[in-house]
């Protein structure tokens, strides 16, 4: 590609200039797509943020989830006693992880169950983790303090448990809400809020792994938000000792495994453990949790939003794209004689169309630069604000914030200036096509 000459250039800036007022209808369209691409990006960007950091840190799946085969399937979902991890199968997981401890932030160990749920009136269905409560506690990281109302298990008394807020209700329990003990950075306020229960203690009945009937009466500790609705209904937290004893077993469902790495590194993780499972002769593998039957929900959410997000960028490209080609459109044809008059002066056709592009595009970089600083503004005034939204299933309210990233502003100046080069060339090329006396006739 030939580069533009400096004389071109400079004819082009002084054109920028000297049509101003062309100019201003042209940079206020390309400075509201460009604002309307950053701030709707910088809300994708920062809602995926969000929703990957519940699902790592607040509902403490981690990084990598380490299971039996199909222990998340529909096999395992209607047995899952039958895909628990047994004693050897948690000390080659413990030894793996310790041979990896550089990778390695934390490890949870869970043990899923359910039953029937009683506060002295009708039995309730529930489902309930059983999980390490201090490992979970440092892996929620902000979310550490998990309780709406009353206090998270590594602060309650031994034999205790959690309940959702949605199931809490069933059983006769009432709380605060839980927009009201979020705080600004969309944790939980760390503070015991009160309150209460008709009994305050709950009876939780399970089958053991041999069939029998057990039963077990934990005090309630508090409510937690589960996150999404029909689970907070139903969910109970209880630590893992709890668990193994009302199901009468010392097995596990799985590890939640939190790595330092990125994504790349989280996969080529999981393969080498389920590499080294294989070559021992143990049925255990290790799945990240994006493509995890729990992370079922989000990878339809992200899909919906990517559609959304390329049907919002076609339209903000077209109507930027058709109000820059119209005011172009009019400033070239206002300009027919000055063509007449360059080309007299030995322009050549090609370099007329150069120069109304460049003209496009200088137009184009100028307007993103004013729409960089307007997104900066309107960025720091709805980060400031606080707001949070309700989102369908989501039990606890989003907090709404923007960002801006370097990928962004860039893709969208460069996709702008494509927008305006390409709208400058078909009039440009159209009036350079007169001959030279009808260009200087025209009035």
């Amino acid at each position: 590609m030939r580069a533009i000459p400096m004389p071109l250039a400079r004819i082009a800036w002084r054109n920028v200039r000297k049509n101003w007022r062309h100019s201003l209808g042209s940079m206020l369209s390309i400075v509201v797509g460009f604002v309307a691409i950053a701030l709707f990006q910088g809300y994708l960007s920062d809602l995926e943020r969000i929703q990957i950091r519940w699902m790592e840190q607040k509902s403490m799946v981690g990084s990598v989830i380490v299971e039996k085969p199909g222990a998340s399937g529909s096999e395992g979902r209607q047995d899952p006693l039958a895909y628990v991890l047994t004693r050897d199968d948690q000390a080659f997981v413990d030894a793996f992880l310790r041979s990896h401890a550089s990778d390695v932030v934390d490890r949870m160990r869970v043990l899923q169950l359910g039953g029937l749920a009683s506060a002295g009136r009708t039995g309730v269905m529930f489902g309930a983790w059983g999980h390490d409560v201090a490992e979970g506690a440092r892996m929620r990281g902000p979310w550490t303090w998990n309780a709406v109302g009353g206090k998270p298990l590594h602060l309650a008394a031994p034999g205790s448990v959690l309940l959702g807020g949605g199931l809490g209700r069933l059983l006769d329990c009432e709380g605060p809400s839980v927009a009201s003990a979020v705080g600004p950075g969309g944790g939980f306020i760390a503070e015991e809020r009160p309150f209460t229960c008709r009994q305050a203690r709950v009876q939780l009945a399970a089958t053991t792994v041999s069939g029998q009937l057990n039963a077990i009466e934990p005090a309630v500790a508090g409510i937690f938000d589960a996150g999404v609705s029909e689970v907070d209904a139903r969910f109970v937290l209880m630590p893992l000792d709890m668990a193994q004893r009302l199901l009468d077993t010392d097995a596990v469902s799985f590890y939640t495994v939190a790595l330092s790495g990125d994504v790349a590194a989280t996969e080529r993780f999981a393969s080498v453990l389920s590499a080294e499972a294989r070559a021992k002769g143990l049925k255990i593998v290790a799945i990240p949790w994006r493509v995890h039957p729990f992370a079922e929900l989000y990878r339809r959410g992200r899909d919906v939003l990517g559609a959304f997000r390329v049907l919002v960028l076609f339209v903000v490209v077209v109507i930027a794209g058709m109000s820059v080609f119209t005011t172009l459109l009019k400033s070239v044809n206002e300009r027919v004689r000055e063509i007449g008059t360059l080309r007299s002066l030995g322009f050549r056709r090609r370099q007329l169309v150069r120069l109304f592009t460049l003209e496009g595009a200088l137009l184009a970089t100028l307007s993103s630069v004013v729409g960089l600083v307007v997104a900066a503004l309107a960025v720091t005034g709805v980060n400031a604000a606080g707001v949070s939204y309700s989102a369908g299933v989501a039990s606890q309210p989003i907090p709404l914030t923007v960002s801006l990233s370097a990928g962004v502003i860039v893709g969208a100046t460069l996709l702008l200036a494509g927008v305006a080069v390409f709208a400058a060339f078909f009039p440009a090329r159209r009036a350079a096509r007169l001959a030279i006396p009808d260009a200087l006739s025209q009035a």
